[in-house]
């Protein structure tokens, strides 16, 4: 690979990272948006966006070096931690146990 090459690999390479971080922030601006609709249509809408979200944040994740299995290992990590230190928020500490139990509970579909 020449020179030339890798400058074009580079640019291609910012480029997309560019990409993914201004559509990242344009769902995140849409969810604020439609978190303010309170008809049937933006329950579905928020889910899509969500998704969009969760699926941005991977590729970047990926693009700025960091393996999907890494950022799965930092979620759980930080779901564990939070956790701990949540113990006083009823509400919050069902929430996270509950999530880390869902991503359990893919990791182990995923093995089978």
């Amino acid at each position: 690979m020449g020179i030339r090459d890798k400058e074009f690999d580079i640019t291609r390479s910012l480029k997309i990272v560019e990409k993914l971080k201004s559509q990242l922030l344009c769902d995140v601006a849409n969810l604020f948006s439609e978190m303010v609709e309170s008809d049937e249509n933006s329950h579905e809408e928020r889910g899509d966006l969500l998704a969009n979200i969760i699926i941005l944040t991977y590729l970047l994740s990926k693009k700025l070096g960091i393996s999907y299995n890494t950022l799965d290992m930092k979620i759980y990590n930080k779901l564990k931690l939070g956790i701990l230190e949540n113990t006083d928020e009823q509400e919050w500490f069902a929430d996270l146990t509950a999530l880390m139990r869902h991503l359990e509970g893919t990791q182990d579909s995923r093995r089978s």
